[in-house]
């Protein structure tokens, strides 16, 4: 941290073998731990996405979903700033210093087609 009085920067590389669960429990771990060394200091997030190609060179869907839901819509409101590889975003409101510990988080893929497996009954039940 060169200026004291500036945001705290925060840097985090999203490895290829990284979901978007396991990236989104990193980087809410990351800014609580900031949280914790400097409270109330403005944050600034750098996100870096190795690997996370589909075939046509974009953003597989976890790596988009993170960037244009999960950062755009969520987090941001615990930084004043954030960079990734879609763009840059600024909160237009003051961060927000309460963050959550923890994120419960599911999956959700397509809804399932007629005859998949998803429409058989489950003998557990």
């Amino acid at each position: 941290m060169k200026n004291p009085d500036g945001p705290l920067l925060i840097v985090h590389r999203v490895h290829a073998h990284e979901d978007f669960n396991r990236t989104a429990q990193i980087l809410l771990l990351l800014l609580n731990e900031a949280q914790r060394q400097h409270p109330d200091k403005n944050r600034c997030l750098r996100l870096e996405i190795d690997g996370h190609r589909n075939s046509k060179g974009g953003f597989d869907d976890d790596m988009l979903e993170l960037q244009s839901k999960f950062m755009m819509e969520f987090l941001i409101q615990f930084l004043t700033s954030a960079e990734f590889p879609a763009g840059k975003i600024q909160n237009p409101n003051p961060q927000i210093n309460e963050i959550p510990p923890s994120l419960d988080l599911i999956k959700i893929d397509r809804p399932p087609t007629a005859g998949s497996d998803a429409f058989k009954p489950n003998p557990r039940f």
